[in-house]
């Protein structure tokens, strides 16, 4: 065996710090492509919006299937020189890195249909590339440690390595690339910049998969060198085998669908926000370049003070109870921002003052999501232990791709939505803010407002409906920490 020696349950401070570091490349991914991809390609590029949602859509679907494909390899990838979740991430790194770089470089003069083509290809293989990373690095957080402490420690960590490159990313982005320029005073309307950022945002995404999986590679070499061995689950690897899995799984561990739904949900609202946060800055609070990247990093700055408070929030209230109370506060603070433009009970658009209001509800949307988050996070893990526990083999990554197959189609579902509904209500493109018919910014408003209302209610709904098998969770911990003394 190559490491005899006892595994501590606490990780060192550079583990915790490696660890944190693989969850901020997917955030890296997200955050370009939900907040700049469908904006750059409708409005700078001028793709139509029936095209680029199913263009997008196209890319998630493809992804989809192969997330739990990923999440099943993952787990049975033993006995490999780099170990079973890291032979994946340190596959990740050059197709994600290429990838995304293309997708925001797509050369000038190309008709429709071959815009079309550059988007899905160069897309699929930053997505896929990503997603390489991301299922078994979400998967190694819940093998890190079985010790309760440590683990909800894990999953703050996690996220505060998410808000800390949304809390990033905007800055250098609105800082850097996105700057005035008199001939255009909202600066992400200019096609220039957009190439320069697609680097920079491989380039970073790049850079943190390199450190996080060098980072945690000898833990979790160790861990596996302890785990006894087991059978692994025999099965084929295409979409009707994928969808059998599934549901063999939900049957078996309910847990696993209402998680899938969760994260469905999730993503669903995020990406409405994300998506569609820069035609609401440009066009219905017509915010100017120095309230834009403030709007984008408020509700970062929310979570990660909501990351300090989560351990005294969850001791007053019981995990169900955090998250959907934190549901319902982000839900409530992201309807408001949009209502009240609409009923006139807002500053006037383009001032200081509807910025600094927008922005705020933003950072209490951020605190709120930040003690929903937490919680939930504990409880994937937990539901991982539960499936591990039922099938009586490793199940974090199966698990894990689960449920970013619902965050694969809460993305895909908004994109596809979002796009046909600029293409139905004809949103046009290229036009001064000024020029831009108020009735399409409003029907964009109203939009936005039922998409956040109507999947915010059955979210909350939902994860009150959880219910985690204690007895199985404490018995695979147990198992768990005796096998590796």
């Amino acid at each position: 065996m190559a490491f005899a020696e006892p595994l501590q349950q606490r990780l060192s401070w550079p583990e915790r710090i490696a660890w944190m570091i693989c969850a901020m490349p997917e955030l890296v991914k997200s955050f370009a492509w939900d907040a700049f991809v469908l904006f750059f390609y409708t409005q700078v590029v001028g793709l139509s919006g029936w095209l680029i949602g199913i263009a997008i859509a196209v890319i998630i679907v493809f992804d989809t299937l192969v997330d739990p494909w990923i999440g099943a390899l993952s787990d049975r990838l033993h006995g490999t020189r780099l170990g079973r979740r890291h032979t994946l991430m340190f596959a990740a790194i050059l197709p994600f890195t290429i990838g995304i770089a293309m997708v925001f470089a797509p050369p000038d003069g190309m008709q429709p249909m071959e815009i079309l083509a550059w988007l899905l290809g160069w897309g699929l293989l930053a997505r896929c590339g990503s997603s390489f990373w991301t299922v078994p690095a979400y998967a190694l957080g819940g093998e890190l440690t079985t010790d309760t402490v440590e683990r909800r420690l894990v999953a703050v960590l996690r996220n505060i390595g998410n808000q800390l490159v949304i809390l990033t990313v905007p800055a250098v982005a609105f800082g850097v690339f996105f700057v005035a320029d008199p001939g255009f005073p909202k600066p992400q309307l200019n096609p220039a910049p957009y190439p320069g950022f697609g680097v920079f945002v491989a380039v970073l995404g790049g850079t943190l998969m390199l450190a996080g999986a060098l980072g945690t590679l000898r833990r979790a070499r160790r861990i596996e060198a302890h785990e006894p061995a087991v059978a692994t689950a025999q099965g084929g690897s295409g979409p009707l085998a994928v969808l059998s899995r599934l549901i063999a799984a939900v049957k078996l561990t309910p847990n696993v669908g209402k998680l899938l739904l969760v994260a469905f949900l999730v993503l669903f609202v995020n990406s409405v926000i994300n998506q569609l946060t820069l035609h609401l800055a440009t066009y219905f609070w017509q915010l100017d370049q120095s309230w834009t990247p403030r709007l984008l990093m408020a509700a970062t700055i929310g979570s990660m003070v909501a990351m300090l408070l989560a351990p005294l929030f969850l001791k007053i209230f019981s995990t169900r109870q955090a998250m959907v109370l934190g549901l319902c506060g982000f839900f409530s603070v992201q309807a408001l921002a949009v209502i009240l433009p609409l009923a006139q009970l807002a500053p006037a658009t383009g001032t200081a003052a509807i910025g600094a209001m927008i922005a705020s509800l933003r950072f209490l949307g951020g605190l709120a999501y930040g003690l929903y988050v937490v919680p939930f996070s504990v409880v994937t893990y937990e539901i991982g232990d539960e499936h591990a526990y039922n099938t009586g083999r490793p199940a974090q990554g199966m698990v894990a791709s689960f449920m970013f197959i619902g965050l694969q189609l809460g993305s895909g579902a908004v994109a596809l939505l979002a796009g046909s509904f600029l293409g139905m209500i004809d949103f046009p493109v290229g036009l001064p803010v000024e020029a831009m018919p108020q009735d399409k910014v409003d029907a964009l408003a109203w939009f936005v407002l039922v998409l956040i209302a109507l999947a915010g209610a059955v979210m909350a709904w939902l994860v009150g409906t959880f219910h985690i098998d204690r007895g199985k969770v404490d018995a695979i911990r147990d198992r768990t920490a005796g096998e590796i003394k």
